[in-house]
């Protein structure tokens, strides 16, 4: 894992640390399948922000949206820090993610980045993106009318 020093006295070992073992504790609830403490993992007022849908903000919602992934079938995610940087006010989190179904197998995966602000004296989850890197089918075969043919 790279990481960039900042030019305070702040230790970004300790916060990398701190953001790392967060980070397993939102896997282990995702596992559980607790989006409630999945959600806790963000601040009061977190954002996550996905293609092709609008904002999901505040803790409550980004709970029940946890809720749905986990309900549409995905059990297990797994989260690949590759880079950590920032100061005493914000850390930046960027990392590669893998979503599995319940039988192991891969539903999706892509790229990440996370920033991090401290509430109530933990690193939380303030902002969140992530974007897939499977591409997205043109024609559902579902719908398509090519296999009536």
């Amino acid at each position: 894992m790279e990481i960039e020093k900042s030019a305070s006295a702040f230790d970004i070992k300790q916060g990398e640390a701190s953001v790392l073992q967060s980070n397993q504790n939102l896997i282990k609830s995702y596992k559980a399948a607790d989006s409630a403490a999945v959600a806790q993992s963000f601040t009061t007022n977190a954002k996550v922000m996905l293609a092709n849908q609008q904002p999901i903000e505040g803790r409550n919602e980004i709970g029940h949206f946890f809720s749905g992934m986990i309900k549409s079938g995905t059990s297990d995610l797994k989260l690949n820090t590759t880079k950590i940087w920032g100061d005493s006010t914000i850390l930046v989190e960027e990392g590669k993610y893998l979503l599995l179904n319940k039988k192991g197998n891969e539903s999706d995966k892509g790229e990440y980045i996370a920033l991090w602000q401290r509430e109530s004296g933990n690193w939380k989850i303030y902002r969140d993106m992530w974007t897939s890197s499977i591409p997205k089918s043109v024609i559902k075969i579902s719908d398509s009318t090519l296999l009536k043919q």
